[in-house]
């Protein structure tokens, strides 16, 4: 984990991170809409803010093999006894299908969270992918009671910030709970104007 938190914070945030034996944490039916200037995205909370910094990030990677597919995870948590919103939780895995790329292929994937708002940075980009990648996400401890039900959904962002809508089998928020939840978020891979550098999946509200 590459990640440095003040003296300050220490005595009052813990950190677990867990990951499967390979990845390691560190630090679909689609619909287009029309190019934001910026995706109104779900907020995390501002006073962790102060843990994140250019240099340090939560994230995850994995060497995957085109044949066998794999996925990421990406799993921590911080304790905030006698928080309004309690603890803050996050949990991220990625899945790759088998036959995603080349069979006699190995690509390095990376799943990396943004500190202020909910969206994970992806790479490499679907668009390099013969099929589509899948995504459960799940926050826990965030101030939900500014999120619409009826717009609150789960998007692919471009480059551009083009916005493809995302198919899934569930998305959820919880107000009483504090949480936000997504099963199995998906995009085909698509013929957009987007580098394979990565792309960004998050929650809108």
């Amino acid at each position: 984990m590459k990640t440095l938190l003040s003296s300050l914070l220490f005595s009052a945030i813990l950190l677990i991170g867990c990951a499967d034996d390979s990845s390691f944490l560190t630090s679909p039916d689609s619909e287009f809409t029309q190019p934001l200037t910026s995706p109104n995205w779900v907020k995390l909370p501002a006073d962790l803010g102060q843990g994140f910094s250019v240099e340090t990030e939560y994230s995850a990677e994995k060497l995957i093999n085109g044949e066998h597919g794999g996925h990421i995870k990406l799993k921590f948590k911080i304790l905030r006894p006698g928080h309004e919103f309690g603890d803050y939780e996050i949990k991220a895995k990625v899945k790759v299908a088998k036959h995603s790329f080349p069979d006699d292929e190995d690509r390095l994937f990376t799943i990396t969270m943004d500190p202020d708002n909910a969206y994970l940075n992806i790479t490499p980009s679907p668009n390099t992918l013969y099929k589509h990648i899948t995504i459960d996400w799940e926050i826990k401890g965030i101030d939900v009671s500014n999120i619409d039900p009826d717009t609150f959904d789960f998007f692919y962002i471009a480059d551009n910030n083009e916005m493809l809508e995302t198919s899934k089998n569930k998305i959820t928020v919880d107000y009483n709970k504090h949480k936000i939840k997504v099963k199995k978020a998906r995009i085909d891979p698509t013929t957009t104007e987007d580098t394979p550098d990565g792309a960004r999946y998050g929650f809108t509200r």
